[in-house]
């Protein structure tokens, strides 16, 4: 069988060589449809080097699978694999997995044979951000993943309790990190209940990946949600983790319950730092121990309560085979 896959091939990384060790495992010989000079100028974000270039290199990279292979000049995202009457598969990347199904539905249109369709995991390097060529060529890491800088986390917040919970946690997980602090207007006003809190938790991410350009934006807030069968309102806290290749990912963590007066009190519209301040004495409480620490007699704090939160999150990055990421 005649396999086919695709792409610019600019830096040649690991993510490439899975691609490339598939195709060469399902297939007797390869095609390798390489963009064009045109085509990549018009579709890449970085500088591409020239065709032949590209061409060259590939070729005597893909001679180690010693199996036949074609490298053929590609000027759209279909290729040749939309008309031709030789491949029998196509192997693709979690990006490239739409396009393929649009060119058999071209190839239906043709008369051809639909072509099995091969999808790969996605690569990731050692921050779990997809492994890419742009990302090789800017040095954050190299061909294999590994990082050749720190992970730059960008947090939307000026509370410098969800920052030192973020930095704690992504420390663990990441070992090499640098924290962006963003600066974020208030995204909702008051207590947040319910999915007003979700959606505060990702829109600080999203602001936070906007403003700093680092590989992961993350928002953390706050909130009343309804038990509806207890009748009870619990202070649930969001995390939203965005990176730059736009996967996202969520978590929260404990609920526990506010004093009635509270409850009422954030529910008209103040805000629970403000109410727990004037109730306990403790100016800026939510910047300390939290609410959290004053009503458990600190034997939890706010900043572990958020950093439950933000490993939440992170989860699926942690284990993203067992996850329908991207």
């Amino acid at each position: 069988m005649r396999v086919g896959i695709g792409g610019t091939f600019n830096v040649i990384h690991a993510g490439h060589e899975l691609l490339f060790e598939t195709a060469f495992t399902l297939g007797d010989s390869v095609e390798v449809g390489l963009t064009s000079d045109d085509f990549a100028e018009r579709t890449r974000p970085v500088p591409v080097r020239i065709y032949e270039e590209r061409r060259a290199h590939l070729s005597r990279f893909l001679q180690r699978y010693g199996k036949p292979f074609e490298i053929v000049a590609i000027s759209d995202s279909m290729g040749t694999a939309a008309s031709s009457e030789t491949l029998g598969a196509l192997v693709v990347s979690p990006e490239t997995v739409d396009m393929a199904e649009e060119i058999n539905e071209r190839r239906r249109s043709n008369g051809l044979n639909p072509l099995e369709i091969h999808r790969i995991r996605a690569v990731r390097g050692d921050d779990r951000v997809k492994i890419s060529s742009s990302r090789v060529l800017k040095g954050d890491i190299d061909k294999d993943g590994h990082l050749l800088r720190p992970a730059r986390i960008a947090v939307a917040t000026g509370n410098r309790i969800k920052v030192e919970a973020v930095r704690n946690v992504f420390t663990q997980v990441f070992g090499y990190v640098e924290i962006v602090e963003v600066a974020a207007d208030e995204i909702v006003s008051g207590e947040p209940v319910g999915d007003n809190t979700i959606e505060g938790a990702i829109r600080r991410a999203q602001i936070a990946l906007e403003r700093s350009g680092a590989e992961y934006g993350v928002g953390v807030e706050a909130g009343l949600f309804h038990v509806g069968r207890l009748g009870k309102y619990f202070d649930v806290q969001y995390c939203a983790i965005v990176d730059a290749s736009g996967l996202s990912t969520y978590g929260h963590g404990p609920g526990f319950e506010y004093p009635p007066e509270v409850t009422k009190a954030a529910l008209s519209g103040h805000a629970v730092g403000d109410i727990m301040s004037g109730m306990t004495g403790i100016e800026g409480i939510g910047h300390k121990s939290g609410s959290v620490g004053y009503l458990s007699a600190g034997l939890i704090n706010r900043t572990s309560l958020t950093e439950l939160a933000v490993l939440m999150a992170l989860i699926p990055r942690m284990r993203p085979e067992l996850y329908a990421t991207r």
